[in-house]
């Protein structure tokens, strides 16, 4: 944690949004695609609508047409429009604030539910994506033989009030240092560290 402090003290949310739905809107589509790519693409889709009573009056087409950078924009745009309709039939057009809810939407799973709690509502959760789930192994934190046991054992390793930093300080951290592949372990200080205490 020290390392990841020194690092990236204060890491910022990495997909631009203005509220909780155009947050889980982002992240749904951040899905398989960069965050980067995600944050040209939204714009024009929020000027298209950025409240669920708009959107849900959108057309698949409408939406696919904006997203398609993103990848998979036709699955992607059938959630966004159908997660919109249920939030303002069943949620009074607010994305609601808990994971049996948001996980019951269109296109949401856990880790953008995850997501969306942590960094829309603050509530304490370990969103694991590729990067978390690489480096907790490389970092032998878990045995990283599946997303929701890597994410099982960095909660029971960190304390509860760090998750929501740490899994932001993890991704970056992992993009400038970590990667996945090229990773050099002398240009790494973390693995650089393991490294000297395990030989």
């Amino acid at each position: 944690m020290a390392e990841l402090d020194h690092y990236f003290p204060e890491p910022p949310i990495p997909l631009d949004h203005k509220d909780a739905y155009t947050l889980l809107v982002a992240v749904l589509l951040s899905a398989q695609c960069t965050d980067v790519r995600v944050n040209q693409v939204t714009p024009e889709l929020f000027q298209l609508a950025e409240r669920p009573e708009e959107m849900k009056e959108k057309s698949v087409d409408e939406v696919q047409a904006i997203i398609r950078p993103c990848g998979l924009s036709r699955n992607k745009a059938k959630a966004i429009v159908g997660l919109s309709q249920i939030l303002v039939d069943q949620h009074g057009g607010e994305v609601p604030c808990d994971f049996e809810h948001l996980e019951a939407l269109p296109g949401v799973g856990h880790k953008t539910a995850s997501v969306v709690m942590a960094q829309a509502f603050g509530v304490p959760t370990f969103p694991v994506d590729t990067h978390i789930h690489r480096l907790a192994k490389r970092w032998e934190l878990s045995n990283g033989k599946s997303v929701i046991q890597t994410e099982r054992d960095l909660k029971s390793f960190f304390p509860k009030e760090a998750w929501n930093k740490l899994h932001l300080q993890i991704i970056f951290y992992g993009r400038a240092y970590c990667p996945a592949r090229n990773h050099i372990v002398e240009a790494c200080p973390i693995c650089h560290q393991l490294s000297q205490v395990l030989t």
